[in-house]
């Protein structure tokens, strides 16, 4: 449904900086911003994560899947020694990074709810 009906709010210019960096933080327009908020009073504003941080992640976690897959490959086919252990290895380390990554990513997005 288009919006075409309008709601005239007076803030002060505090209050519209406030609303404005808010917004951005959630990556929304402030009259999205706005219009969530007041609409979805009772509930939790919808949240807009960082795009990039998560790419990275999604980049990192896909490449870290293949390591994944040639270690579970190389287990399969000749058992376990120690240089198919030693990829598996070394593909866990990245696992824990990229979830410490995600977990900061998330501890940031919380930190910045109302």
């Amino acid at each position: 449904m288009p919006r075409s009906a309008y709601i005239t709010v007076r803030v002060s210019p505090a209050e519209r900086t406030s609303i404005v960096a808010r917004s951005a933080s959630c990556g929304m327009a402030p009259s999205a911003f706005v219009r969530e908020a007041a609409l979805l009073r009772d509930t939790s504003p919808a949240r807009v994560a960082d795009a990039d941080g998560l790419r990275r992640i999604r980049v990192d976690l896909k490449r870290i899947g293949n390591n994944l897959n040639q270690a579970a490959r190389a287990l399969n086919a000749y058992g376990t020694d120690e240089p198919a252990l030693g990829m598996l290895r070394d593909a866990l380390g990245p696992v824990s990074e990229a979830a410490a990554s995600l977990a900061a990513l998330l501890s940031k997005e919380n930190d910045h709810e109302p």
